[in-house]
């Protein structure tokens, strides 16, 4: 759906109707209301600003308007149409997009398939000509970059332009410029403009009053879930701003600091550091010192600050009060006294399922206790003392961290170094997403931190904040460091430095260095390798074991050795249909066993009035263990491994109960019709290959196969672009049982009885055969003709080790060397695709 706008220009918004209206909106958690009565709007061609601390209602607004969250009460319209709790989806065709602060990017799909799915989710085909859809937001990446390989920066512009792609009614934008530097909020601000003198009504969060204040039409504050006041462009000042934001006057100051002495012991030195995209960089910080990192986004900066942890680093050495540290590592780096914290929060600075005292505590280290242990008391004391210093507001000590605010979860990252007396303090974007108050509190725990004698080192995309915190600024460009500038200095004078840098020799920058030539091999088939590994393994092991049995090579043995495979195989497909989704089923071997036992009670013989009664029954079989398993999963969210243990049992019980021994006959023809084909390949093998080969298509060219990876590889991002995550989810349940069913049939067929426990062996082969053929449990990667080449290898090896005169407990050994070794191969191809 495109929604078509005429050109509105700004000074004529006041005459115009609201196509956002929000009335009386009322959204409660346990324990606080989030939102109270707040009723909001925005007008075609106007930029309105919301503006508040961290845990003020922004992102329950933002959530509630767009369909993530569903009010208690009150009436969200969009377009004039009400969203009533329809969801992500119809809010997104009503034409209202959100750009969030945290993107809702799969950062695994390159920035081509982002878009894609964010067109497809909607029920939108992508525009014909993408590539240049993209090039008016003039990006700088291309479009079959790997969102992952992105910077924040540029993922951030990603998410901003993937949403105004859509053309839309409404855009939210939740802190756009965070992760930007000013070069780069410059253009983010001529988006913006473009898009609202084109008729697009923006909602516009933001901490930064300066770009509210250029920016703005309208300006509304909110404060503990309720509106303070809207105000009209120019009409405010920001010391006012801020005391409604925080609720009492504040002083918008940097921290006075304590006089330094000229002597100070050097503390940190770093000397020749290499790495991709950056050096050889030469740095000194003393003992209380402040040092800041400046340059334009993509200039070295980040990769500097990991460099002295070890990350990407080729060259140079790190020491720490004169002490070099050896086989430079991030533990090796705590060890001697450097904290470092992530400037991506999310990803790699907070363990988001664990609770605020876990995170805050998490490099305590023997003061936790001893012998390694970690001792409830100890860790609320510490915890205790460095919530109060700090002043983390949390309802508890136990709440997960990834209910907190984004101040409050950044003092809980910071209160690391704080329990743990560190020597060295490295911190990349301290205050990125987070308030006004919060950054002031921030600011004077980094003041704090550097008169108690700790070295200090930041980089930060706000040149304002490097000049107000800092006693030295170092700035880079193109990887190295072209300036110093002592304090006190400025803002301007910062910028103008790393701007005005056009005469750096290039020749004496490092060339971003990649893996090596077999890991950058590696990395453009990685996708493939696992594949091309397990050809290359049958074709070795079939020839040599035809150079030492006669058999091996007879038809009757490699139709044997086909159709051994298919049980195997079909199960191993609906496994990694499963597996690509983001989930798993330990119950497949059960519900082959039962599938054995239900047909050697329905399937005596292969007359129509048999399979009329019989083919429902297994249909039926299949459909109520996946609803089953779903159930359990999607709706009660309980652990899939302990939902799909809980529905094993129950199936291993109840074939039991229907077959207490082995006995009964299934259809004796069976095994016959299933060995008719082609030469000696049985016809339902080449079925099997066809289905592979089209599911394998499916999943790479089509739509719901992009939908179907995407929701593997992240939800939550699925979820924010408008995919039903529950849904993929549910068929992938539904897809795995009906392929233990199919799987259990072809095993039914070669037992010729009911046994209640023959299908038992096939849970942990089923998983052996998927990862060989490039699944993971963390979801989105897998190949069907993997799966079913992967069954055919295992079942290969079953084939071949009677005729070799290997025993049983070696092929096993076998077994488990040869996955270790695939697994391993394709975690170092993947690496090597990170890093191309």
């Amino acid at each position: 759906m495109t929604i078509a706008k005429s050109r509105v220009e700004p000074a004529s918004t006041t005459t115009l109707e609201p196509v956002l209206v929000m009335t009386d909106v009322t959204k409660v958690y346990p324990g606080v209301r989030a939102l109270d009565s707040i009723s909001f709007d925005v007008r075609p061609g106007e930029v309105h600003a919301l503006v508040g601390e961290n845990g003020s209602g922004k992102s329950t607004l933002i959530k509630s308007a767009s369909g993530v969250l569903t009010p208690e009460e009150g009436r969200v319209l969009i377009g004039g149409t009400e969203l009533a709790g329809s969801g992500v989806r119809r809010a997104r065709q009503l034409g209202l997009m959100v750009a969030y602060q945290d993107t809702s990017l799969v950062e695994d799909l390159t920035v081509r398939q982002n878009v894609e799915l964010s067109f497809q989710s909607v029920g939108e085909a992508p525009p014909d000509d993408l590539d240049g859809l993209l090039a008016r937001f003039d990006l700088p990446f291309g479009t079959g970059d790997t969102v992952r390989a992105l910077g924040p920066g540029s993922r951030q512009l990603l998410e901003v332009a993937k949403a105004m792609a859509h053309n839309p009614l409404v855009l939210m934008l939740d802190e756009p410029t965070a992760a930007l530097d000013m070069r780069y909020a410059e253009h983010l601000d001529g988006l913006v403009r473009t898009s609202r003198d084109e008729g697009t009504a923006i909602v516009y969060v933001s901490h930064r009053l300066p770009e509210v204040r250029r920016l703005a039409d309208r300006v509304t504050v909110i404060r503990d879930g309720i509106i303070q006041g809207t105000f009209d462009s120019g009409n405010w000042e920001v010391d006012d701003i801020v005391e409604m934001m925080v609720g009492a006057p504040t002083a918008l100051e940097f921290p006075a600091r304590a006089s330094r002495k000229g002597g100070a012991p050097e503390r940190l030195r770093v000397a020749g550091l290499r790495g991709p995209g950056y050096g050889p960089v030469d740095i000194t910080v003393t003992a209380g010192e402040i040092v800041g990192i400046a340059g334009a986004e993509g200039n070295g900066q980040r990769e500097v600050l990991r460099g002295m942890i070890g990350i990407d680093r080729d060259a140079g050495d790190v020491s720490v009060d004169g002490a070099p540290i050896k086989r430079l590592s991030p533990p090796s780096a705590l060890d001697a006294g450097i904290s470092f914290q992530s400037g991506d929060r999310a990803a790699e600075s907070v363990f988001l399922p664990l609770s605020v005292m876990a995170n805050a505590t998490t490099q305590l280290g023997s003061d936790a206790g001893p012998f390694g242990l970690a001792l409830p008391g100890r860790l609320n004391s510490e915890f205790d003392s460095a919530k109060a210093s700090l002043g983390i507001v949390a309802a508890s000590a136990h709440q997960p961290i990834s209910a907190l605010s984004g101040g409050n979860a950044q003092k809980a990252v910071l209160a690391r170094a704080a329990l743990r007396q560190v020597k060295v303090l490295m911190l990349d974007e301290p205050t990125q997403g987070v308030d006004a108050k919060a950054r002031l509190d921030i600011y004077s725990l980094i003041a704090e931190t550097a008169d108690s004698g700790v070295a200090v080192v930041i980089n930060s995309s706000d040149s304002s904040e490097l000049a107000g915190l800092c006693d030295r600024v170092v700035v880079m460009s193109k990887g190295v460091a072209i300036e110093e500038l002592p304090a006190p200095t400025t803002e301007a004078a910062i910028v103008r430095s790393f701007v005005g840098a056009v005469d750096v020799d290039d020749e004496s920058v490092t060339l971003p260095i990649g893996p090596s030539w077999l890991g950058r091999a590696l990395g453009r088939v990685s996708g493939q390798i696992p594949v091309a590994m397990l050809l290359v393994l049958l074709a070795l092991v079939s020839i040599y074991t035809g150079t030492q049995s006669e058999v091996f090579w007879t038809p009757q043995n490699l139709a044997n050795l086909l159709l051994l495979t298919l049980p195997l195989a079909f199960v191993a497909l609906g496994q990694q249909y499963v597996m690509v989704s983001g989930g798993l089923d330990i119950s497949v071997g059960s519900t082959m066993s039962l599938t054995v036992v239900i047909a050697s009670l329905v399937l005596p013989d292969l007359s129509p009035g048999t399979l009329l009664l019989a083919v429902p029954v297994l249909l039926i079989t299949a459909l109520v263990i996946g609803c089953l398993n779903a159930f359990l999963i999607e709706k009660l969210k309980v652990n899939a491994i302990v939902a799909t243990v809980a529905t094993m049992a129950i199936i291993a019980g109840l074939a039991i109960v229907l077959r207490p021994k082995p006995e009964g006959t299934i259809a004796p023809g069976l095994n016959s019709m299933f060995s008719l084909g082609i030469g000696f390949v049985p016809a339902p093998f080449i079925v099997l290959v066809v289905i592979a080969v089209g599911a394998e298509w499916w999943l790479q060219r089509r739509p719901a196969g992009l939908a179907l990876r995407a929701t593997g590889f992240d939800m939550e991002s699925s979820r924010r672009v408008g995919q039903s995550v529950t849904r993929v989810r549910t068929v992938g349940l539904l897809v795995c049982s009906f392929g233990a069913v199919v799987g259990g049939i072809f095993l039914a067929s070669q037992t010729g009885i009911g046994s209640n426990s023959v299908g038992a062996g096939y849970t942990l082969t089923c998983f052996a055969a998927v990862f060989l053929g490039g699944a993971v449990l963390t979801g989105g990667r897998g190949s069907f003709i993997g799966a079913i080449l992967g069954a055919l290898f295992l079942s290969l090896l079953n084939n071949v080790t009677p005729l070799l005169n290997i025993p049983d407990s070696t092929r096993q050994t076998i077994y488990g060397f040869i996955l270790l070794i695939a697994v391993g191969t394709y975690a170092y191809a993947q690496r090597g695709r990170r890093r191309d």
